[in-house]
């Protein structure tokens, strides 16, 4: 009775630390209750795992020792998934670093990882209380004999088979939270491509710039009226473009000057002889791939904070070219004053987080404010 209660306490003390380092860890690392469960899980996996190789090897005589392995084990448990997430979890889940370094320190991890967990099933079987789950002094029995047989294994043998199977179990490890973060990236992209569309529908178009467009058609009606249809054909096929923009998360380089050369005369109808832009893109780039919606949001930032407020004339410069690196979008635009009106900045950041998941370590956006005149420059390495 006493063992069983010491069991069920070894057990209980090794569940709750565990449970109370991952809640600890969520809260200062942001991880997801979905991690905490599959880390609890991968206790059990690890607790079954050596008591089904186990116990069969055992005779009926000793019932004590299904217990002491029980509690063995479920502290070994414990600290594999502690050292799974201490070492080996911040590595995989790092995304500035490249892929080559990545996996050479994942592999020197591992092995700390698996020297460690040996170094505790080895301690473990040494304490005077759990020194007869030493597997190299336990009885067994065969089935081609009735009479127990003792397991003499030397000690360095143990070792190496211990490491191994950590290494094994770790590198398992790894590779289902490779599995498991891939699956989470990409449901992190589809949400954020619906919010990146409902974001752009609300504020690229938002009402302040359809009631300026209505009113200049309004204008032009009787002024000139091929001109206001002209506008209302271009204005047409902006949301058009818009209401698609949610099917396919890239578009083309020419895709995306095609729709905001549409914004930008829909806005010269607005601005007149206020706006004025350039544009010089490399004619190589055309059928380069970027985040859908991305020029647009560069355009319209530049019109909306830098050269709307101004009544002087603004000038707006659009470049693409290829670099050393890859190759760089730039949006440059004229100011009112020595800085540009500030906005909410929700495109720009949403545009951030885009870039960050669908290229990670491969594509930035660079802000800069220089004397009357702000760019905003897109680089994107080799995809």
């Amino acid at each position: 009775m006493f063992i069983q209660l010491s069991v069920r306490s070894g057990i209980t003390i090794a569940a709750m630390t565990t449970l109370t380092t991952f809640r600890r860890s969520i809260a200062a690392d942001s991880c997801s209750s979905a991690y905490l469960w599959a880390q609890l899980f991968t206790m059990l996996i690890y607790l079954g795992y050596f008591i089904a190789y186990t116990l069969p090897l055992l005779t009926p005589e000793q019932p004590r020792l299904y217990w002491l392995f029980l509690v063995k084990y479920s502290i070994e448990a414990a600290c594999f998934v502690l050292l799974s997430h201490v070492l080996l979890r911040p590595v995989l889940k790092a995304d500035n670093i490249t892929t080559l370094k990545r996996w050479s320190v994942f592999v020197l991890l591992l092995l700390v990882a698996a020297i460690l967990q040996t170094i505790i099933s080895y301690f473990l079987s040494s304490i005077e209380v759990l020194k007869d789950t030493d597997m190299s002094k336990v009885t067994v029995v065969t089935d081609k004999s009735d009479t127990p047989l003792q397991m003499n294994f030397s000690t360095s043998f143990m070792l190496v088979a211990l490491m191994t199977s950590f290494s094994v179990m770790y590198l398992v490890w790894g590779a289902g939270y490779i599995a498991w973060q891939s699956r989470q990236a990409r449901k992190a992209l589809q949400q954020q491509m619906q919010q990146a569309q409902l974001q752009q529908l609300t504020n690229q178009l938002s009402p302040h710039f359809l009631f300026n467009a209505f009113n200049s058609i309004r204008a032009l009606i009787f002024e000139d009226q091929h001109k206001a249809a002209d506008t209302v054909t271009r204005l047409s096929e902006l949301f058009r473009f818009h209401l698609q923009a949610h099917l396919q998360p890239e578009s083309t380089l020419q895709q995306e000057w095609q729709l905001t050369e549409q914004y930008l005369a829909i806005e010269q109808v607005r601005l007149e002889q206020r706006l004025q832009f350039s544009c010089d893109i490399d004619s190589s780039l055309w059928q380069h791939k970027l985040p859908t919606l991305s020029l647009l949001t560069l355009v319209e930032n530049a019109v909306k904070h830098g050269i709307a407020p101004n009544i002087a004339p603004g000038n707006l410069s659009i470049s693409a070219k290829a670099t050393g690196k890859g190759w760089q979008l730039s949006v440059i635009n004229t100011t009112a004053g020595a800085t540009q009106q500030a906005g909410t900045a929700t495109g720009l950041s949403n545009l951030r987080q885009r870039l960050q998941l669908m290229y990670p370590g491969k594509a930035v956006l660079q802000l800069q404010q220089a004397d009357n005149q702000f760019s905003a420059q897109l680089e994107f390495g080799h995809v």
